[in-house]
This record gives C-alpha cells, sequence and structure tokens, in this order.
C-alpha cells in the first residue's frame, strides 16, 4: 500500500512545497525497526549476516533527459507474464518457467497501487490503481499465477483477513470494497457509498477490532476513515474522532500483535497530517496527531511489536523511525533524496527505498543501524537500451529471505516490475 490522492502521483508535485518551505532545513538522525502492513510475516534466522548486494549502474535520470544506458546490479532472469484479460473473477492461467530469486518479472499493469504479500498461501497481490481494474497474482518466486480483471474498478490498497481467507481491495474508482476469497477467487463486494449517490473513491484497507477500516475520498471531494462490519456489511463513513481534518485519503497500517492500534498517514497532503487511534467495534478514537516533517506519507512499516512506525514521506531525505506511543521521531535510518518505500521483515531487519535517479534504490539496514549492510540499484531490463527504472511509491515487501520491490519506467508505459532479491 500514491499511492497518494490520485494513487499515483509524480515525485515532483510534493517537491514544489519542500522546495520553498523546507530548504532552509538541515537534516538530522532517527533509527529503529518495523514491520510493513503489506508485508508477509515469514520466518528467517536471526543472527544470520546478509550479503551485501552489488552495487550497479552509473546512471539513472531525471525526467526529461536522457542517461547512459545503465546495466543491472546482478545477473537475473527476466520473466514476461502474459495475461489474459476477461471480466470475470478468475482468468486462466498461465504455464511459465518458474522465476528464481534475483530475477525481474515484467508485470502487465499499466499503473500500482499496492502489493500484497500472502506468505501463508504463498502469494503476492498486485493492484494496478486509479484507471485499473486489474489484479496480478504471482507465487513467491514471482512465477504468474493469473490475473484478475475487471473486479475492482481503480484496484488500490489491499488487506488480509485475520484468518487468511480474504483478500480486500479498495476500489478507488467506485464506492466499494472488493472481496477475493482466497482459496476459489470467488468475489464479493462491500458497498461504501452515500445514500446520495456520491462517491467515495475507496482509497486503502485495513483490519483492527474485528471491523474494517477504509480510507475515502475522490479528487476534490470530501475524506474521511470509515468502517465495515464483515458480519452485518453495515458501513459507516465517518467512524473517527481527530483533532484536525483529514483533508486527503490516508494510509492505513494494523498490527496483529496489537489488535486495536490503527496507524493513518495522509496520502496527498504536504506536509500530511499522521495519526495513532485506537480502534473499537464502534469507532477510532483519537490517541496521538502531528504531522509530517515533509511530504505526504508513501508507506507505512510498523515494528513488530507495534512500538515504532517508519514513515517515508519524500522528505526528508531519511527514513524517520517514530514511536508510536506518541509519535515522537527516535531514529533515522540514513538513505537519500525522496524517501518513498519501507518494509521490516519479522527480524527487524529494515528495507528503506527511495525514488532515485542517480543513487541506489533500496538500503538495508540491521535494526536500529545507522549504516546499510547491503544496498540494490534497479537499472534497465536486460536487453534495453533505455533510462533507468526507478522505485514505485510503497513499492516494498518482505517474505522470508527475500525482499520484493516494483519498479516502473514512466518514458515507457507498461514497464512496471517485480525485482525479487535474496537478503541473506
Amino acid at each position: 500500500m500514491s499511492r497518494r490522492a490520485n494513487l499515483r502521483p509524480r515525485r515532483w508535485a510534493w517537491m514544489v512545497g519542500v522546495v520553498l518551505v523546507v530548504v532552509p532545513i538541515a537534516s538530522g538522525g532517527v533509527a529503529a525497526w518495523a514491520l510493513n502492513s503489506r508485508s508477509g510475516d515469514g520466518h528467517v534466522r536471526l543472527g544470520l549476516p546478509i550479503a551485501p548486494a552489488t552495487a550497479s549502474a552509473a546512471a539513472k535520470t531525471h525526467k526529461g533527459r536522457r542517461p547512459k544506458p545503465t546495466t543491472t546490479s546482478a545477473p537475473t532472469t527476466t520473466t514476461s507474464v502474459s495475461t489474459t484479460t476477461t471480466v470475470s473473477a478468475a482468468s486462466t492461467s498461465t504455464t511459465l518457467a518458474p522465476a528464481t530469486p534475483g530475477s525481474d518479472v515484467k508485470i502487465p499493469l499499466a499503473g500500482f497501487g499496492d502489493m500484497l504479500v500472502d506468505q501463508g498461501r504463498g502469494r503476492i497481490y498486485i493492484s494496478g490503481g486509479r484507471g485499473s481494474s486489474g489484479i496480478v497474482v504471482t507465487d513467491l518466486q514471482g512465477s504468474y499465477l493469473r490475473t484478475l480483471e475487471g473486479i475492482a474498478p481503480g484496484a488500490a490498497g489491499m488487506a488480509l483477513s485475520p484468518d487468511g481467507t480474504k483478500v480486500y481491495v479498495a476500489a478507488s474508482d467506485s464506492d466499494g470494497i472488493t472481496i477475493i476469497d482466497a482459496s476459489t477467487y470467488d468475489i464479493g463486494w462491500y458497498w461504501t457509498g452515500t445514500s446520495l449517490g456520491e462517491p467515495t473513491c475507496p482509497r486503502d484497507v485495513a483490519v483492527a477490532s474485528g471491523q474494517l477500516w477504509f480510507s475515502w475520498g475522490c479528487d476534490g471531494g470530501p475524506v474521511g476513515i470509515g468502517r465495515v462490519d464483515p458480519e452485518t456489511r453495515a458501513h459507516e463513513l465517518h467512524a473517527y474522532t481527530a483533532d484536525t481534518k483529514i483533508t486527503s485519503p490516508p494510509l492505513l497500517a494494523t498490527l496483529p500483535s496489537q489488535p486495536n492500534m490503527l496507524i493513518a498517514g495522509e496520502s496527498g497532503t504536504n506536509p500530511a497530517s499522521l495519526f495513532r487511534f485506537e480502534a473499537t467495534p464502534t469507532g477510532l478514537e483519537q490517541r496521538v496527531w502531528r504531522r509530517t516533517d515533509g511530504g505526504s506519507v508513501l508507506q507505512l512499516a510498523v515494528t513488530p511489536d507495534g512500538s515504532q512506525v517508519i514513515v517515508p514521506s519524500g522528505y526528508p531525505y531519511y527514513h524517520p523511525v517514530l514511536r508510536t506511543s506518541d509519535l515522537t521521531e527516535v531514529h533515522r535510518y540514513p538513505t537519500t533524496a525522496y524517501p518513498n518505500a519501507a518494509a521490516v521483515r519479522p527480524d527487524g531487519v529494515v528495507a528503506a527505498g527511495i525514488n532515485g535517479a542517480y543513487d541506489e534504490d533500496v538500503y538495508i539496514f540491521e535494526p536500529g543501524g545507522s549504516t546499510s549492510i547491503a544496498t540494490y540499484e534497479f537499472g534497465h531490463l536486460p536487453g534495453q537500451e533505455t533510462w533507468a527504472h526507478t522505485l514505485v511509491n510503497g513499492g516494498l515487501a518482505w517474505a522470508g529471505d527475500r525482499i520484493y520491490a516494483i519498479t516502473e519506467q514512466l518514458s515507457e508505459p507498461d514497464n512496471l516490475t517485480l525485482r525479487i532479491r535474496v537478503v541473506g
């Protein structure tokens, strides 16, 4: 799980505000560990050294200037994912050679909404965002399983039910939430509209205190956080109390170890409001509120014990770690310009991503570390002589010892790629 108000805003929008407002600010330092609200919870052994990734590439580029040809950081396998487009829930599976860790898997989606790792069933779900209705499903090795087409208009944020039997998908071009049966791929629906027929455009979803919470808001319209009762299907659109008005649909993060805590961060406001709510069966009660130091929240990664959250927001040029009890900054993972993604595996190892034209794309840190122990740079795909790829907003997740990253090439439509790398 912008990933902002239009789900795929470009990096320069928030930079205008940064140039005007935050140029005088010097960046300082913070650190901790975190669990990505969208990532899997695979078992990994503690204490194992992480093999450094080979640095690559010399030249990524700013938009508008042709770069030198780039090279990939290590030999990789490229798999093209062919898709069967239908208007039904489950499209025909396609048999392909299995992808391997270290492979680059082309994903047949024009845009990116969210990535959900279901480690229990060995699947990765990738949604296409606003303007798309498709979800691509692969296994944990990146091998293509199927495309679910036409099931969720504007397929955006996703969440897994606590028992792992359902995948909830915010349908941001509609007034509802799609329900995917994880066993059969059968499709259900929660309506989240208004009695007057005004659009609501659900943006993200999360489960806490037995309720399905969803952020919502169309461009230029009302915004809020609502809830759906999974048993009765009854919903309300303003199911929270807060000290300040929510002005853009927030990203949502919850954690099984803290079933009544919900973190929300605005995805289209600079600076953005960040909240910690206490979830009850009837509503969200604000416990803490603060603003980010820079731009919109681009991903939320909560620590395994729920005590801290990493909040990349484009600026400042590091990954800040906030204590969830009071949202005070307690550590910094030193990366570089335009932080836009973060994920944490269960032993606390952090993957911190940036939208970088010339820098490494992903930095790996030990819990609370201040020096990266591995980095990854994603150049063009093998056989291409083209612009380098960049990490999409919110495009990181873990499963076991694998890091999953989604990259895009804006000058080449339909060039979304799943990068799989083994991290020790």
